[in-house]
């Protein structure tokens, strides 16, 4: 990962001690958690962190990293790679394991950064979207989202569906034209049995991009 080289410094400005740290659910995410173990055992720091997924969850126990519950803590900083970011820090992240848990871990963070590669800093967006999905009738909620452009059942490299962590299966949409955002993000959560999808809009308060350059932008005062 070109990112390597510069994780220790992001880790040193902004984990603080005694904070809670969360990731979002992409594979990216797992080797950053392992820096971030490394980087709190050798600098003695008391931080919790929130695991977003069974994977996460299961490195936390392997590298001693302390875990809590969201129920119970609010969320210091966290960290998400994506897809692909515009100049308004919206973001598109289809790696995932669970969008409704990406979007709730990135709604309650105090502070939110993205990381994304610097070619995939665009004017606007125009990757495929997901849509974790309802189980009960998703032929029904797959028609409806033909709406929005051509829609398919996401499926794993054996032809079984994609499952998310908490057992909700995906669809993959290509827009058919250009949309604003606002009302791509309305259509499709207006679509029974839609729960959440892979566009965030207005999110993150912080995005890394890497890439020949290392440039942070930021939408905060420091």
């Amino acid at each position: 990962m070109i990112l390597d080289d510069h994780v220790q410094g992001l880790l040193e400005r902004y984990v603080k001690p005694d904070s809670i740290v969360s990731f979002g659910t992409g594979p990216l995410n797992e080797i950053f958690l392992t820096k971030l173990a490394l980087y709190i055992s050798t600098n003695n720091l008391n931080v919790k962190f929130v695991p977003t997924s069974y994977k996460l969850a299961e490195l936390c126990s392997k590298l001693n990293v302390p875990t809590v519950s969201l129920n119970d803590y609010e969320i210091d900083l966290a960290f998400d790679f994506v897809d692909q970011c515009d100049g308004d820090f919206n973001y598109i992240s289809n790696e995932t394991t669970s969008l409704v848990r990406d979007k709730m871990i990135a709604q309650e963070a105090a502070e939110f950064i993205i990381v994304c590669e610097e070619k995939n800093f665009v004017k606007q967006l125009k990757f495929d979207i997901l849509l974790e999905t309802s189980n009960f009738a998703i032929n029904k909620t797959l028609l409806r989202a033909m709406n929005l452009g051509d829609a398919k059942l996401e499926l794993k490299d054996n032809g079984e569906p994609m499952i998310s962590e908490t057992g909700n299966k995906f669809i993959r949409v290509k827009i058919d034209e250009i949309y604003p955002l606002e009302e791509i993000e309305f259509q499709a959560k207006n679509i029974p049995g839609v729960l959440e999808t892979s566009l965030f809009i207005g999110f993150a308060d912080r995005m890394l991009l890497y890439g020949d350059n290392l440039i942070m932008k930021s939408r905060l005062n420091q």
